[in-house]
């Protein structure tokens, strides 16, 4: 077991079988080599690429899946061209907050390449006429509208009956 001090989310051990190496680190961040993936429980979106050699740092990262076809080219073509060999490969996008608009964005020009056999990743760009690092995924503002419009439509009026649209069923007739 690693244990992490200091983190986000205080201290974490993870197995050394979940540690995914990227060789040449990350757009920006070429010491940082070796991460792990914390997933939030519940079924979030959202998971945290962990740093292990920097406990302060953490991508907030999504499945690259989520996005309808995505990558393109694909992502066994894109592993060949980072020299990725692998049959079972996850594309993960490094997600953030956008601090004037507060909307969600995602990164689609940088994807990262994972083999999930090996645990070896890399990053690689993207053609930046056909991908943006800030692509953005959600208004909060409508997203609040629309989860309070779907409560109010779940929500029965108070001069419905508590059994209206049920089926009775007469036991022992």
């Amino acid at each position: 077991m690693i244990r992490i001090e200091g983190t986000r989310f205080g201290a974490v051990e993870v197995d050394e079988g979940t540690v995914i190496e990227f060789p040449n680190g990350l757009v920006g961040f070429p010491a940082e080599t070796r991460f792990v993936l914390l997933e939030r429980s519940g079924g979030k979106l959202v998971g945290y690429l962990q740093s292990l050699a920097t406990p302060s740092l953490a991508f907030p990262v999504m499945d690259g899946a989520t996005f309808e076809a995505y990558p393109d080219p694909s992502a066994e073509e894109l592993a060949g061209s980072v020299g990725l060999e692998c049959a079972d490969l996850a594309v993960l996008v490094i997600v953030s907050v956008n601090p004037q608009t507060r909307f969600l964005q995602a990164n689609l020009l940088a994807p990262l390449l994972v083999d999930v056999v090996s645990r070896v990743g890399a990053q690689c760009v993207l053609d930046p006429r056909r991908f943006s690092a800030a692509h953005v995924l959600a208004d909060p503002i409508a997203v609040a509208k629309a989860r309070i419009e779907a409560a109010r439509a779940r929500k029965p009026e108070p001069s419905e009956s508590a059994d209206e649209g049920t089926d009775k069923v007469a036991i022992g007739a």
